[in-house]
């Protein structure tokens, strides 16, 4: 049988608000969810690739209005692959620019570090001649 979660289970197994979930629904992320008799939305595996695919998406840097323009492609049909295909290969681009970034920056904080052990360890050792005479 398969999975189905209330909103509650569902913010709780993405880690993401209730709220923004029901505004991924409102503003057309998400295909409507699907209500029981009591109209509580019971979301499925559809709604969790759904969910997985945006938070992906979201944690990539990519903006709720391109996230949309991306859907509403989707929504157009298989001819519109290529634009999807370019949307996301414009993001990698991007995050392997910052990842690039972040690496320079790390090696120089690492240098940094590194010079201060050194000044360290130089200050130490004269010290111990110094106390020695």
């Amino acid at each position: 049988m398969e999975e189905q979660l209330s909103i509650a289970q569902t913010s709780q197994k993405f880690n993401i608000a209730a709220s923004t979930l029901r505004y991924y629904e409102k503003i057309g992320l998400m295909d409507p969810v699907e209500k029981n008799a009591s109209g509580h939305r019971i979301y499925k595996e559809k709604d969790f690739r759904r969910i997985n695919f945006i938070k992906t998406l979201r944690e990539a840097g990519v903006t709720v209005e391109q996230i949309k323009t991306y859907v509403d492609l989707f929504h157009e049909g298989e001819h519109t692959i290529p634009q999807r295909k370019q949307l996301l290969i414009e993001q990698l681009h991007l995050l392997q620019k910052q990842a690039d970034n972040l690496l320079h920056v790390i090696d120089d904080l690492k240098d940094i570090i590194q010079n201060y052990e050194d000044t360290l360890v130089k200050r130490e050792m004269d010290q111990r001649r110094k106390n020695r005479t």
